[in-house]
């Protein structure tokens, strides 16, 4: 189990945001859009991080194997509550290797208010992704 702050680095260095904008028909405006986050290690690290979340109400999936090209265990947060809950915990002030928590926190802000449904609302998650 891991502190907070420790829980936070490991977010920031480790951890891969990731926003995905799907084309689904049966959406009303066309378009779905999934939001999470994705840890890799080993098992054990990934158990303590699990549990580490779990403490802070936030709930994930642990899998053991990824994929049949991927065989390596992977932690996934899903869940527009349990992201806005991971992202409220860091910081504004801090940031990460990559660059990559400032424009998804605006992407959990944009999805949590419902204004993904919207034509401009996905316009800007198109533009925080870099398509437009």
């Amino acid at each position: 189990m891991y502190s907070k702050d420790i829980l936070i680095g490991i977010m920031l260095s480790s951890a891969k945001p990731e926003i995905q904008i799907v084309r689904d028909d049966n959406a009303g405006i066309g378009y779905r859009v999934r939001l999470k986050v994705n840890l890799r290690g080993e098992n054990l690290f990934l158990m303590a991080v699990r549990r580490t979340l779990y403490q802070h109400e936030i709930s994930c999936a642990l899998y053991s194997v990824e994929s049949k090209a991927r065989p390596k265990p992977i932690l996934r947060v899903g869940g527009i509550k349990n992201i806005y809950k991971l992202s409220q915990m860091l910081d504004l002030g801090l940031h990460d290797r990559t660059n990559t928590w400032p424009l998804f926190r605006e992407a959990v802000n944009i999805v949590s208010n419902g204004e993904h449904l919207t034509s401009e609302g996905l316009d800007s998650l198109f533009n925080l992704k870099g398509l437009i």
